[in-house]
């Protein structure tokens, strides 16, 4: 079963900057510990390290991801904290991260989520998922010492999002590396000149295999994403944001709420039944607490007061997903796995970002689950999850199972 330590620590406070602004020491040492300690001593909180307002409480995020007065976070400030020529270089891929669909604001927001919403039809949803359940090999057992990621989880994964793009088994680790190594490269503090190059080459490269892509119309997605491109509704450079969005913010965070699953299957025979009764309910609860992207980053287009801070127009908030969906006053025992919660999280956010991918990735996860609990006569075995916990997300580096013979 999913747990996390109990243990705590309460942010350092220094002087305050001004009258409204409380500074607080960043602790990096275990981001969920964190964010928990914040939602309980100071739930509006302005962190001067990363000159941000961190909201954590659960009904605070529920209102705040449809406030008008927060719109999509713009990745331009990135460029402001380097020097020259590191802006210099560093410009074009901040123009392309600036094209994804979660850093842009209505109207052309409205104008890219029409475009993509083929891809998330019940249809083509129920013809990814019949993809998965067929690609599953029946040869993995779950043998001792197999790791579920590399064995199981992600093959899946990858299978489901190639069918959704429309792109080949072969061409797809291609494209997770080109995504991987732009964000890569945009995430840096200070920028490498001598990245420069291989950036712009993988830029290049991923730009080529989504035209082929396109052309070839493989896909609900690729086609009317294609349509799109060839009616100037949307350029070649918005078709690849959409691709690269879609590939990162799909394949490990779908993986990470597979690994809560068995984590929780793994607690004995009880919850495999809960399983097998609400499956629903048991995929929710485990999106819930794995919440793979912590944070929905927002800049405030008005001034707004939350909780009696007021929050000036302009400034960075991030909403804490993963906090929110830990909050006890939402969820009872909110680090105990309990398939028969009522209620929403936000783990898929909510309004006009709200993750379009969701249904795809409930319908990705259960085939593979019902494949996993099917190899065991009783129930799954016990496994251990090696986890990366970072301040903006969490992936499973390696799942293996236990079985005692």
């Amino acid at each position: 079963m999913p747990t996390q330590t109990d243990a705590t620590r309460a942010p350092q406070t220094v002087a305050p900057h001004g009258p409204e602004k409380q500074h607080q020491l960043f602790v990096p040492d275990d981001p969920l510990i964190w964010f928990d300690d914040a939602r309980r001593t100071s739930p509006v909180l302005w962190h001067p390290e990363t000159a941000s307002w961190y909201i954590t409480r659960f009904d605070d995020v529920w209102r705040l991801l449809l406030d008008d007065r927060l719109g999509a976070r713009s990745p331009e400030p990135f460029l402001r904290e380097l020097a020259e020529p590191q802006r210099a270089a560093a410009r074009p891929f901040v123009e392309f991260l600036s094209r994804w669909p979660m850093f842009l604001d209505p109207p052309r927001h409205t104008v890219i989520r029409k475009v993509m919403r083929p891809a998330f039809t019940p249809d083509e949803v129920s013809r990814v998922a019949g993809i998965v359940q067929d690609s599953i090999s029946p040869a993995h057992d779950g043998a001792a010492g197999a790791d579920l990621v590399q064995t199981l989880f992600r093959p899946a994964c990858r299978t489901a999002l190639s069918a959704l793009l429309g792109i080949s088994a072969a061409d797809f680790p291609r494209l997770v590396d080109w995504s991987e190594r732009l964000m890569e490269f945009v995430g840096r503090g200070s920028i490498d000149l001598a990245l420069v190059d291989e950036a712009e080459k993988a830029l290049d490269e991923l730009t080529d295999l989504t035209r082929r892509t396109l052309a070839a119309g493989g896909s609900p997605l690729a086609a009317s994403v294609g349509r799109a491109v060839d009616a100037g509704v949307v350029g070649l450079a918005d078709a690849v944001a959409i691709y690269a969005q879609i590939v990162t913010g799909a394949l490990e965070p779908t993986v990470a709420v597979l690994a809560v699953a068995v984590e929780a299957l793994g607690g004995g025979p009880a919850h495999v039944h809960g399983y097998r009764t609400d499956p629903d309910g048991f995929v929710t609860e485990a999106v819930r607490l794995a919440t793979p992207f912590h944070l929905a980053p927002r800049r405030a287009a008005r001034d707004l007061d939350v909780r009696g801070k007021r929050i000036p127009a302009g400034d960075r908030v991030v909403l804490v997903l993963v906090a929110a969906n830990r909050d006890p006053e939402r969820f009872p025992e909110p680090l105990s796995f309990r398939w028969d919660r009522t209620g929403a999280h936000v783990a898929f956010g909510r309004g006009r970002h709200a993750c379009l991918g969701a249904r795809v990735a409930h319908h990705t996860i259960r085939p593979v689950l019902d494949a996993y609990v099917s190899r065991f006569r009783l129930a799954p075995p016990p496994v251990a999850v090696r986890w990366s916990i970072g301040m903006g997300m969490r992936t499973p580096l390696g799942i293996t199972t236990r079985i005692t013979v």
